[in-house]
């Protein structure tokens, strides 16, 4: 009778530690962590030589306590990755765009130093408020993701653009392979390239608190011309 009474028992505790854990990890990951969960956003999408410039805003990032950090003198990190899809295929990307952004307050010249690295290349601005700061490195006017080759043989497909913004990823290296990356490639093919991965990998798979602030959305579905 004891041994029944043994084995109920431990029934029992297997049954509320799986419900425990799955309650936990539903608690760890956050909601825009699932990659079916991703939030929806409209973007716009202008077609120039045969590669999709978009154009967009990721200002909802900063926080008012982010606006404080940035006003501290302590320099601080946005980075943005775009990804290209083929609808109905989230995994392989067919193009990457990514933009990394370093910003300092300057007391003595009471002005901001923003360095922006992109495929575009490099370049340093004394900008005079923090919301032109943000305007450099949250609202996207014309992005360019990917080259004209990465979508030659893709013409009347329907694709759609992830978007996952960062700020002050903890890992030094992430920014640094990013600044590598576009000066080495100057934003060329992704394909194989295991640092970026895929949109739903990064969610899946990324350490949580991996950054200070993110926010991720997706695209409506578009008409490659």
């Amino acid at each position: 009778m004891s041994r029944l009474l043994s084995i109920a028992l431990l029934r029992v505790v297997a049954s509320f530690v799986i419900v425990v854990s799955a309650a936990a990890l539903g608690a760890v990951v956050p909601h825009a962590a699932r990659a079916q969960d991703v939030a929806g956003r409209t973007l716009g999408v202008r077609w120039v030589a045969g590669v999709p410039q978009l154009h967009f805003s990721a200002r909802d990032l900063v926080t008012p306590a982010l606006r404080r950090k940035l006003d501290s003198g302590l320099p601080q990190n946005v980075v943005l990755r775009v990804y290209a899809y083929r609808q109905g295929d989230s995994q392989t990307p067919i193009a990457v765009a990514p933009v990394s952004c370093r910003i300092t307050r300057d007391f003595l010249e009471e002005r901001y130093r923003v360095q922006v690295q992109s495929a575009a290349g490099e370049r340093t601005e004394a900008v005079a408020t923090l919301d032109g700061v943000l305007r450099r490195c949250l609202e996207m006017r014309g992005l360019p993701v990917g080259g004209e080759r990465a979508w030659a043989t893709l013409r009347g497909a329907r694709v759609y653009f992830a978007v996952l913004v960062e700020f002050n990823p903890l890992s030094p290296d992430t920014v640094r392979r990013i600044r590598r990356w576009l000066a080495d490639s100057g934003g060329g093919p992704v394909q194989n390239d295991a640092f970026f991965g895929s949109f739903v990998s990064l969610f899946v798979n990324r350490r949580i608190g991996s950054a200070e602030r993110a926010i991720s959305f997706q695209s409506q579905p578009v008409r490659v011309p």
